[in-house]
């Protein structure tokens, strides 16, 4: 009889996890087998009662497990204890959609892949040790962007080791800045974060630069979205500013965020910072019903808010 294991994740995530449990199911004798996409509960676990022709022990992958809907009751018997002949992976997206119920989840194996939380120090240390396995170093400003910039722990990760080659290849002894926003930005990414960034520094100049190639060949409301998640965070932090780790936690802030939000509360107060969300949110409206003024009543409200 087949045992099932069933894996639970998502995006790279869930490759990671498929890939680590087959590793270490191979170092107790199982091969890979057959993998296929849903399918029949009865003939899944009746035609995997034992190994094949060529292998005592296989391994059977089910991608998209939830497509099989839930396991009939009366197919329990036909489930075994860990160390059966035939293991049967079953890679589902979330737990909610687990095909298992409750009750034989007992005579299952469940692995879950959780993503740390944005604020989380694992992150920090996944940077980190990527940099220091090719002998590079990064500094804590380089390490809250990359944070800013990739949310998925596996992209995260790749994009790090990507600008560690860099260096190695250049000689680089440490990742800057400059090389984050050169090697894993596109030219519209790189002119937004610098806006963003320059609003909250106070770079009059440098921000209408970046707002007028914004303009050339970028969406409004996106960029209206962007504006206000990070004004909305720089207002929080100037009415609530001893609740920081609070609202990060709430609304899923990463430590660069944060920080440039602290800058901009500081130089522009809780009033001005009103203002400037009030005024995003009525250009967000005005766009949607075709009655706003576009383009020009964001440069406007910017220069509002930066200037004095």
């Amino acid at each position: 009889m087949p045992h099932v294991h069933l894996l639970i994740a998502g995006g790279t995530a869930q490759r990671r996890l498929i890939e680590t449990t087959m590793a270490k199911l191979e170092s107790r004798g199982y091969e890979p087998g057959t993998r296929q996409e849903g399918g029949d509960w009865h003939a899944l676990l009746t035609e995997n009662r034992g190994a094949g022709l060529f292998g005592d022990r296989s391994i059977v992958t089910v991608d998209d497990a939830e497509k099989l809907g839930p396991m009939p009751i009366q197919l329990a018997p036909l489930l075994e204890a860990e160390g059966a002949a035939v293991v049967i992976l079953l890679v589902c997206k979330s737990e909610s959609a687990n095909p298992i119920p409750k009750d034989l989840l007992k005579k299952c194996t469940v692995s879950k892949a959780t993503e740390p939380s944005p604020w989380s120090k694992e992150r920090d240390t996944a940077i980190v040790d990527a940099v220091k396995a090719r002998g590079i170093s990064i500094r804590p400003e380089g390490i809250s962007l990359l944070k800013e910039l990739f949310e998925d722990v596996g992209e995260l990760i790749s994009e790090t080791e990507k600008l560690a080659g860099f260096c190695e290849m250049t000689g680089k002894k440490e990742i800057s800045r400059r090389e984050i926003e050169m090697l894993c930005l596109t030219d519209g990414s790189r002119s937004l974060l610098k806006l963003l960034d320059g609003i909250c520094t106070g770079a009059y100049v440098e921000s209408l630069e970046h707002l007028e190639l914004l303009n050339r060949g970028g969406e409004l409301l996106p960029l209206v979205s962007a504006l206000h998640n990070r004004a909305r965070l720089a207002y929080y932090a100037a009415v609530f500013p001893s609740d920081r780790p609070l609202f990060a936690k709430t609304l899923g802030a990463r430590d660069y965020a944060w920080r440039q939000a602290e800058s901009a509360a500081k130089r522009y107060g809780r009033e001005k910072l009103l203002d400037f969300v009030a005024n995003l949110i009525r250009i967000n409206a005005g766009e949607k019903s075709g009655l706003g003024g576009g383009w020009r009543d964001l440069q406007i409200a910017i220069v509002a808010l930066m200037s004095g």
